[in-house]
């Protein structure tokens, strides 16, 4: 049985954030994306686009994430976490 970063991993296609690095999209090969905000001590949600989607399963096996200049980071309750960079500009 794999876990849910290897899953996310093989699933995920791409990854995009704002500029400023505090909202995000992770989209999935069957078409589900999962939002993250992350704009304040107060302000943290994850939110997939559709129920029973991937994006809906990953988002469900999220314990927290992490979301800055640097990566999105998912932690999982598996005890696994997975890392997604964006993409430089060339």
């Amino acid at each position: 049985m794999s876990t849910s970063a290897e899953t996310a991993y093989s699933h995920a296609t791409r990854y995009v954030a704002n500029g400023k690095f505090d909202q995000a999209v992770l989209f999935f090969a069957d078409g589900s994306y999962l939002q993250l905000q992350h704009t304040g001590i107060d302000t943290r949600w994850a939110k997939a686009s559709d129920e029973a989607t991937m994006a809906d399963g990953i988002c469900q096996a999220m314990r927290l994430f992490r979301l800055n200049a640097k990566h999105l980071q998912l932690y999982f309750t598996d005890g696994s976490d997975a890392e997604f960079f964006v993409e430089p500009i060339e």
